[in-house]
């Protein structure tokens, strides 16, 4: 069971539960049927006693994708800003922050992300570090 609460500035925040078996799609306000953005900040709360599991995942049509995870009670994102086919770029990029976030206590986490730099704060310990590659967009599908 994890339990997800996405900070907003204006109306509070909602709690999302979630059993390991449901998946809650989210839809950008765009018309688009893919986003295309130079900066992101992703705000929110989790608590769970599962030590293993995805928290989001986004991907897009050109192989770019962000994954926020627990793994073994440690927090994990993973980024691809575009790779190409003949290997030369490789924008694959995981770092991992904390520990034992298994333990059913509310979890901050916040993403910012400028291009290539990449600021991951998990309850007020910040990580600052830069993903590999040379594109600095991160395009993803609409929902």
């Amino acid at each position: 069971m994890c339990n997800l609460e996405p900070e907003t500035e204006d109306t509070g925040a909602d709690v999302i539960n979630f059993d390991g078996h449901v998946v809650l799609p989210y839809r950008f306000g765009h018309k688009k049927k893919t986003l295309k953005t130079l900066k992101d900040v992703i705000a929110l709360k989790f608590k769970t006693s599962e030590s293993e599991g995805v928290i989001f995942h986004g991907e897009g049509q050109q192989g770019d994708y962000i994954t926020l995870e627990l793994k073994k009670a440690k927090l994990v994102l993973s980024l691809n800003l575009g790779s190409n086919q003949y290997g030369s770029i490789y924008g694959h990029t995981s770092v991992t922050t904390g520990s034992l976030l298994d333990d059913h206590h509310w979890h901050s986490v916040m993403i910012e992300r400028h291009g290539r730099n990449i600021n991951l704060t998990l309850d007020r310990h910040m990580q600052h570090f830069r993903i590999n590659g040379e594109f600095d967009y991160l395009d993803l599908d609409y929902e």
